[in-house]
């Protein structure tokens, strides 16, 4: 996960890492055609649904809005990141959801949820990244989740749910009346120059506090799962906040209730493998 801080200079020598696929598919209600009558128009017709189209439509189809969904691998084999071209998040807000229980918040991440092999969806300001099991096939599940997010943005549906939390521009790294000159440093680092190259990679951080020289972050999205997490928060972040910020000795991962009762089982898992 280094290519989060190596990413703009490996892209000027090497060329873009990005892979684009290409995808159309109609959101509007009504598709007219150059020739009703055709053969040819009858054809295509019959063939057009809402799901994922993975070449262009060559033909002339008029009064047609398309979307056009770019993905880009992440540091993490189990995420991808999904841009749909359009707002995903309002005010430069997150969202995350692990589990299908939280995700019935969002219509979009509700119906994502519903696809085999996801384990958990992240909302970014301008892209839905998208987690799976190591058992699961990319292949086998882009058609759905292209069809997924069309069908959401087609519906003009809020993309969380009346009721639910609304989301809000990030507060963990707002600064505050009664925060120090250090801890200000910190969260205009975080802020201005570390969490853009991190969401880059479908991830973001979650400032959660300082204390004795230590700062505390919560990985998400792609970068929560991503085998080199570790290597992210130190030779990454706490390289460049310590050059910045001397009072910085050290930057370490917060976890959830929830994510320490998963490193626990992991780790077990682990010492049940090497003793075999």
């Amino acid at each position: 996960m280094l290519r989060h801080f190596t990413r703009q200079a490996a892209r000027a020598t090497t060329g873009t890492t990005k892979r684009t696929f290409l995808t159309t598919a109609s959101i509007t209600p009504r598709i007219q055609f150059a020739n009703n009558n055709s053969a040819a128009s009858s054809l295509l017709r019959s063939q057009i649904s809402a799901r994922a189209i993975v070449r262009p439509n060559v033909f002339a189809v008029q009064q047609c809005r398309t979307m056009f969904i770019q993905t880009d691998t992440t540091p993490n084999v189990d995420s991808l990141k999904f841009i749909p071209g359009v707002a995903v998040m309002p005010d430069s807000s997150t969202a995350e959801f692990l589990d299908a229980r939280k995700a019935m918040a969002s219509p979009l991440a509700k119906k994502l949820f519903q696809i085999d092999g996801v384990t958990g969806v992240f909302f970014g300001p301008d892209f839905v990244t998208i987690t799976k099991n190591q058992d699961a096939i990319w292949q086998l599940m882009k058609p759905d989740i292209y069809s997924a997010i069309m069908d959401f943005f087609a519906s003009g549906q809020p993309i969380i749910s009346e009721g639910a939390d609304s989301p809000s521009a990030p507060a963990d790294t707002m600064i505050h009346e009664d925060d120090s000159e250090t801890v200000q440093m910190i969260k205009e680092l975080l802020d201005t120059r570390i969490r853009p190259s991190i969401q880059d990679d479908g991830g973001d951080i979650e400032y959660r506090g300082f204390e004795d020289g230590v700062v505390k972050l919560k990985l998400k999205g792609a970068c929560r799962t991503c085998d080199s997490s570790t290597v992210t928060l130190k030779n990454g972040i706490e390289n460049m906040l310590m050059h910045y910020v001397p009072e910085v000795t050290a930057v370490e991962q917060a976890f959830d209730a929830e994510d320490e009762v998963s490193q626990l089982e992991f780790e077990k898992l682990e010492r049940r493998l090497m003793n075999q």
